[in-house]
């Protein structure tokens, strides 16, 4: 049994409390005895915080009394410092702490306080083993960075709670979705605390509502009402074991998480090159909010003359799949690329369009079915530069716009290897960007397009790593682009992101389906993470049979446009050819990012996970560097080995595992 409560508490009188909402559970409920009770991030006097050790001895005593476990986070002296320090706990029936894990980051919410965190140290994140399942916590606003995460499921956990203190503002729907989707992102239940109200001297401050229970593609299992006392959600860890025995959309065992170790050692490098102490109050916190600030808007300053707004233009397009027996995949190539120029066309003209974008697939359609090999790719990948992009460099040219988009491509550096990739052309038709598509169905053995990790070490030996994170520095801000599920790896966008990245293209080709709306949570989320813009323009349709004499709906287009904090700014709310245009404007982006209570992505530190990328968890490198005909990933065969991996080192327990009830799991560092 799992009890999330918003009821407020305080530490000053944590035992009463408790013992006051285990009665009112337990009247609500009846039996509650071996659930878990998960309290909301608690209040604390400024001059009254209490010790650490006597606060949870209280708890204790409560958790024993009812026979539960109870979580949550609170402001408390720790043993080894006179500062107070927010830390996440679990106490179990017994009495005794099971689970103390410090906040990392600072109270970015609250303005700051005068507070210390674990911000730049090494991220340990343990857990332990529960009745519910293994449990890790993400206090406060540490559950809105990605990487934590990441380190707690690496660790082993099931469930990650988060026990919060929420307000309403402008970022507070982005917080929520930023929650739902480390569920998603994780393939693990994200339970979350935040109280309904607080006291302010004599205000009761009501609190607007963020608790709930989410879980991988469900979305959402259950979210509380405004001023709910409690939330029982339906629960189930076995359910979620057996989600993640599934190969599709399991994110953790098919993201190569070598791919970014090497930028965030060197981010991590810099940081702790330049970066002072961690402060513990908050004019501390302030002043290094103002440095940090500076010191991002520096890196990031675009040399030369910007343009502050100007209007995106994104091509929603119907195209003609090229199948194995196509006799002429050249002529429907260019079908496909004259009908999405000529869609563009009727708006590219006008002066305030200054760039165009155009989904995956717009002209080499998604490469037919049955069984297609690098050979049959072949037939309809490009060169950049080459006869297409010349086409494409003349329409950029003749309406002063730049012009992005992806296709299948082939490079004579990786011969009989096809690659999903993007590029961006100037407004002087120069190619200027260009990236390869970093994770894709090729994972499944469903799609043999070479991706960088496949031959990793060939790859950076001959572009060098940087071309795996290409962004560009132009009048209309820093640009990249990734394409489809790239997007669904958080990973690949904040490392876009520490580069400079403002507005990120992201060709894609969604198809419909069960999975559609955790991706457009995650495309969503990527915007807020990391404070850029995301332009994501799809197809409407494709015309799979030949003959056909309508497009088929398995691509339904839902073009968008995201705001940097996450919002959306337009869409085109149909499938079919459509192109619509929204405003960007970087002088606003970059007002935004000034405030660092809004930008999430000042207080990112790679010091704090580097370590566990470097470990190599998720599929390895180079697994396709032999044969470019012999596919690795054929039958799934890859996918399974990285599943059984993750089974074998403890990160996964298999469904129906015996290992219940409250012993300590061997993964716990307490």
């Amino acid at each position: 049994m799992l009890i999330i409560t918003q009821e407020p508490w305080h530490t000053e009188a944590a035992g009463a409390r408790l013992l006051s909402l285990g009665e009112a559970a337990t009247l609500q409920f009846g039996d509650i005895s071996g659930g878990l009770l998960l309290l909301p991030l608690g209040e604390a006097a400024p001059d009254a915080v209490r010790p650490e050790q006597e606060l949870l001895a209280e708890i204790g005593a409560s958790s024993e009394y009812y026979g539960v476990y109870i979580a949550g986070a609170a402001p408390v002296l720790a043993a080894h410092s006179d500062k107070p320090q927010t830390v996440g706990f679990v106490v179990g029936p017994d009495g005794y702490t099971a689970l103390r894990v410090p906040k990392i980051t600072p109270d970015i919410l609250e303005g700051f306080s005068d507070t210390a965190c674990e911000l730049g140290r090494p991220a340990d994140l343990p857990v332990v083993q529960t009745p519910l399942g293994r449990i890790g916590i993400l206090a406060g606003e540490d559950v809105l960075y990605p990487h934590y995460a990441r380190v707690l499921v690496y660790n082993g956990a099931e469930v990650i709670l988060n026990p919060c203190r929420e307000r309403r503002d402008a970022g507070f729907d982005s917080r929520r979705r930023s929650r739902r989707t480390r569920a998603y992102e994780s393939s693990a239940y994200v339970a979350v605390a935040t109280p309904h109200s607080r006291l302010s001297g004599d205000v009761n401050v009501r609190l607007p509502c963020a608790s709930g229970l989410y879980l991988h593609d469900q979305h959402t299992v259950e979210e509380a009402g405004q001023g709910e006392s409690f939330l029982k959600p339906d629960f189930s860890i076995e359910f979620l074991r057996r989600k993640r025995s599934t190969l599709f959309m399991n994110q953790p065992v098919y993201m190569r998480s070598m791919l970014y170790a090497p930028g965030y050692r060197q981010a991590a490098l810099a940081d702790e090159a330049d970066a002072p102490a961690m402060p513990e109050t908050r004019d501390g916190w302030r002043k290094e909010a103002a440095r940090r600030i500076a010191a991002q808007a520096q890196a990031n300053r675009v040399d030369g003359p910007t343009e502050d707004q100007y209007s995106a233009l994104l091509v929603q397009n119907e195209f003609r799949v090229i199948h194995m027996d196509t006799p002429n995949p050249g002529e429907v190539l260019r079908r496909n690329l004259d009908e999405a120029i000529g869609l563009a066309a009727r708006s590219a003209f006008i002066p305030n369009v200054r760039l165009v974008c155009f989904p995956e697939f717009f002209m080499t359609g998604s490469g037919g079915f049955g069984k297609r090999t690098p050979k049959t790719l072949e037939r309809i990948a490009i060169t950049y530069p080459g006869p297409e992009t010349d086409v494409l460099s003349e329409f950029a040219q003749r309406n002063r716009v730049y012009v992005a988009g992806s296709t299948f491509e082939k490079d004579s550096r990786f011969p009989e290897r096809v690659f999903n990739s993007a590029f961006i052309l100037n407004d002087s038709g120069d190619l200027i960007l260009h990236y390869r598509k970093l994770h894709c169905a090729d994972i499944w053995g469903q799609l043999p397009d070479t991706t960088p990790g496949s031959i990793y070490s060939r790859l950076v030996e001959e572009l060098g790593y940087d071309a795996l994170f290409p962004v560009v520095d132009t009048p209309l801000g820093k640009l990249a682009a990734m394409v489809c599920f790239d997007h669904t790896v958080p990973e690949t966008a904040h490392m876009l992101a520490k580069r400079g990245a403002e507005v990120i293209i992201h060709c894609t080709s969604d198809p419909h389906g069960a999975g559609r709306r955790p991706w457009e949570e995650c495309r969503m989320t990527r915007a807020h993470d990391n404070g850029a813009y995301i332009l994501a323009p799809r197809p409407g349709g494709e015309y799979f049979d030949p003959h056909a004499v309508h497009p088929g709906t398995f691509l339904r287009g839902y073009t968008r446009i995201i705001g940097y904090d996450g919002r959306l700014l337009g869409e085109a709310d149909t499938s079919g050819k459509v192109s619509f245009q929204a405003n960007l404007d970087l002088a606003e982006l970059r007002r935004y990012r000034a405030n660092a209570t809004a930008n999430l992505a000042v207080w990112d530190e790679p010091r704090s996970y580097v370590d566990w990328y470097e470990k190599g968890h998720g599929l390895p490198a180079d697994l396709w560097a032999g044969d470019p005909q012999d596919n690795p990933y054929a039958n799934f065969a890859a996918m399974k080995a990285s599943l059984e991996r993750f089974y074998g080192e403890g990160i996964y327990l298999r469904p129906g595992s015996a290992r219940t009830g409250a012993e300590t799991d061997a993964r716990s560092l307490i």
